[in-house]
């Protein structure tokens, strides 16, 4: 199902019509991401992924886009008919190759020990602890301006 999130994310964000519509399936698609991360027990770099991409990458996307605005006549071009298939399998002979690389080089990878591991429930005190309030700021200021880019995003339509 996580799979099917982030593939899903990422189709749209490169099929969307609209910047403003790509940027937050380009969004899902990072959420889906740290999904795979929480799942590989690195819950430290699933808040990573999301704070930095979601969190930040998004919004300076949609600023860029509201900054950047097209003249409201033109159009995007459409690519040709056949470079969406071309596309697809581009894709497929790179998945096949990316797993046959992965299988021939499995058994010659070497194990390693995780160092330490820290449940989830731990990692907010230590993450958190003197910083709890300016991280708070942060977060309700990068919730603000998303909301607010979307807002006039929407209403430049």
């Amino acid at each position: 199902m996580l799979a099917a999130v982030t593939v899903l994310g990422s189709i749209l964000a490169l099929e969307a019509r609209e910047l403003i519509y790509g940027a937050v399936a380009l969004a899902i698609s990072f959420i889906g991401v740290a999904g795979f991360y929480v799942f590989l027990d690195a819950p430290y770099l699933a808040m990573l992924q999301i704070a930095v991409y979601v969190g930040a990458i998004v919004v300076l996307i949609l600023f860029t886009i509201m900054l950047v605005r097209r003249e409201q006549g033109e159009e995007a071009e459409r690519s040709e008919s056949g470079e969406g298939a071309r596309g697809v399998w581009l894709a497929l002979l790179l998945a096949l190759s990316i797993s046959g690389i992965a299988t021939a080089a499995g058994p010659n990878l070497p194990s390693v020990e995780p160092v330490a591991i820290l449940p989830v429930s731990e990692l907010g005190p230590v993450l958190t602890g003197q910083f709890q309030v300016p991280l708070l700021i942060l977060a309700l200021l990068i919730s603000a301006a998303l909301l607010g880019a979307l807002v006039l995003a929407k209403r430049e339509m």
